[in-house]
C-alpha cells in the first residue's frame, strides 16, 4: 500500500481528458491517445481494459473504432478513474484493517489516518473530469 497514485492511473485520466476535449459522442483510436499523451500503446491497452470493465469507457474496434466515454465527463469523477486502476484507497494498513494492530481500539493516530483518508476519497469524488477540461 502506497500514498502515491501510480503512473497507470495518472496516464488513465490523461487519456480520458484526450477523449472528454473532443466532445460528446466523439472517440479516439487508441493509438492517437497513445502517442499524443506519450505512452506506449500496449500500456494504454491495459488501461483502456480496466477502464472498461469499470464502465469509464466504450470500445470499439476496427478501422473507425476508437475509444469514447461511457459517461458524460461532469459523470467521471477522478475517484472512479483511480480506484478503477489503483484499487481503494488506503493511507495506511490500519484504515482497512483495523485488527492488524492490538492497539487500533485506542489508536489516535488511526483516527487521524482515517479522517485524512477519508478527506482525500472526498476530494476525488468531488472532483470531475468535466471540472479538469
Amino acid at each position: 500500500m502506497s500514498m502515491q497514485i501510480t503512473n497507470q492511473a495518472d496516464y488513465a485520466l490523461r487519456a480520458l481528458l484526450f477523449v472528454a476535449r473532443l466532445g460528446p459522442g466523439k472517440q479516439a483510436p487508441s493509438n492517437v491517445i497513445a502517442e499524443e499523451m506519450h505512452m506506449s500503446r500496449m500500456f494504454l491497452s491495459r488501461i483502456n481494459s480496466q477502464l472498461s470493465n469499470a464502465g469509464l469507457i466504450s470500445t470499439r474496434r476496427g478501422a473507425r473504432g476508437g475509444i469514447s466515454l461511457a459517461k458524460a465527463p461532469s459523470e467521471i469523477t477522478i475517484y472512479d478513474v483511480v480506484t478503477a486502476i489503483d484499487g481503494p484507497i488506503g493511507l495506511i494498513q490500519c484504515t482497512r484493517d483495523p485488527n492488524c494492530c492490538t492497539l487500533c481500539e485506542e489508536c489516535t493516530l488511526r483516527t487521524f489516518w482515517l479522517g485524512t483518508e477519508q478527506m482525500l476519497i472526498n476530494h476525488l469524488k468531488n472532483s470531475t473530469l468535466e471540472q479538469m477540461l
